[in-house]
Protein backbone atom coordinates (compact mmCIF):
# COMPACT_ATOMS: atom_id res chain seq x y z
CA UNK A 1 0.00 0.00 0.00
CA UNK A 2 1.45 3.39 -0.81
CA UNK A 3 2.60 5.65 1.42
CA UNK A 4 0.86 8.54 1.54
CA UNK A 5 -2.38 6.14 2.03
CA UNK A 6 -0.80 4.30 4.79
CA UNK A 7 -0.33 8.48 6.47
CA UNK A 8 -3.60 9.17 5.63
CA UNK A 9 -2.41 11.97 3.82
CA UNK A 10 -3.03 13.84 0.72
CA UNK A 11 0.15 13.45 -1.66
CA UNK A 12 2.42 16.23 -1.76
CA UNK A 13 1.02 17.61 1.04
CA UNK A 14 4.32 16.29 3.10
CA UNK A 15 6.71 17.11 0.68
CA UNK A 16 5.63 20.16 0.26
CA UNK A 17 6.05 20.73 3.61
CA UNK A 18 9.43 19.59 3.81
CA UNK A 19 11.03 21.20 1.21
CA UNK A 20 10.05 24.61 2.85
CA UNK A 21 11.49 23.68 5.98
CA UNK A 22 14.79 22.79 4.11
CA UNK A 23 14.49 26.28 2.04
CA UNK A 24 13.98 28.07 5.08
CA UNK A 25 16.97 26.37 6.83
CA UNK A 26 19.25 27.01 4.09
CA UNK A 27 18.53 30.91 3.68
CA UNK A 28 18.88 30.96 7.51
CA UNK A 29 22.45 29.67 6.76
CA UNK A 30 22.22 26.24 8.18
CA UNK A 31 22.62 22.76 6.78
CA UNK A 32 19.28 21.50 4.81
CA UNK A 33 20.81 17.66 3.92
CA UNK A 34 18.38 15.50 5.83
CA UNK A 35 14.82 17.93 4.83
CA UNK A 36 16.04 18.05 1.63
CA UNK A 37 16.42 13.69 1.17
CA UNK A 38 13.51 13.57 2.72
CA UNK A 39 11.54 16.18 0.58
CA UNK A 40 13.33 14.79 -2.74
CA UNK A 41 12.39 11.12 -1.61
CA UNK A 42 8.93 11.62 -0.69
CA UNK A 43 8.64 13.64 -4.02
CA UNK A 44 10.08 10.74 -5.79
CA UNK A 45 7.86 8.14 -4.36
CA UNK A 46 5.00 10.12 -4.86
CA UNK A 47 5.92 10.74 -8.33
CA UNK A 48 5.75 6.95 -8.90
CA UNK A 49 2.09 6.42 -7.18
CA UNK A 50 0.67 9.27 -8.98
CA UNK A 51 2.25 7.96 -12.24
CA UNK A 52 1.28 4.35 -11.49
CA UNK A 53 -2.64 4.92 -10.12
CA UNK A 54 -2.81 7.25 -13.79
CA UNK A 55 -1.37 4.22 -15.86
CA UNK A 56 -3.80 1.88 -14.64
CA UNK A 57 -7.06 4.67 -15.07
CA UNK A 58 -5.53 4.67 -18.59
CA UNK A 59 -5.72 0.79 -19.27
CA UNK A 60 -3.92 -0.42 -22.59
CA UNK A 61 -4.08 3.10 -23.58
CA UNK A 62 -1.36 4.29 -21.08
CA UNK A 63 1.02 2.16 -23.09
CA UNK A 64 0.56 4.05 -26.55
CA UNK A 65 3.02 6.42 -27.37
CA UNK A 66 0.06 8.98 -28.19
CA UNK A 67 -0.55 9.61 -24.66
CA UNK A 68 1.47 11.06 -22.32
CA UNK A 69 1.32 9.12 -19.84
CA UNK A 70 3.68 6.65 -21.37
CA UNK A 71 6.34 8.80 -21.18
CA UNK A 72 5.71 9.72 -17.40
CA UNK A 73 5.32 6.03 -16.93
CA UNK A 74 8.63 5.24 -18.40
CA UNK A 75 10.57 8.28 -17.16
CA UNK A 76 9.22 8.19 -13.19
CA UNK A 77 11.62 5.91 -12.26
CA UNK A 78 14.53 7.46 -12.91
CA UNK A 79 13.39 10.25 -10.23
CA UNK A 80 14.29 7.44 -8.10
CA UNK A 81 17.57 6.87 -9.19
CA UNK A 82 19.27 9.57 -10.43
CA UNK A 83 21.06 11.96 -8.58
CA UNK A 84 21.22 9.41 -5.96
CA UNK A 85 18.86 6.27 -5.42
CA UNK A 86 16.49 6.20 -2.74
CA UNK A 87 18.31 3.37 -1.16
CA UNK A 88 20.98 6.07 -0.76
CA UNK A 89 19.36 8.77 0.11
CA UNK A 90 17.07 6.49 2.72
CA UNK A 91 20.40 5.82 4.34
CA UNK A 92 21.96 9.42 4.59
CA UNK A 93 18.52 10.35 6.13
CA UNK A 94 18.89 7.57 8.75
CA UNK A 95 22.91 8.09 9.73
CA UNK A 96 22.26 11.85 10.00
CA UNK A 97 19.33 11.51 12.19
CA UNK A 98 21.23 8.71 14.42
CA UNK A 99 23.82 11.27 14.60
CA UNK A 100 21.40 14.29 15.71
CA UNK A 101 18.83 12.49 17.32
CA UNK A 102 20.31 8.82 18.45
CA UNK A 103 21.97 8.18 22.14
Amino acid sequence: MPASRVLGEAPGRGFYQMMVMAARRKDAGGQSDVEAGMAKYLAAEYCKEVVEDSLRIHGGYGYSTEHEIERLYRDAPMLLIGEGTAEIQKMIIGQRLVRDYGR
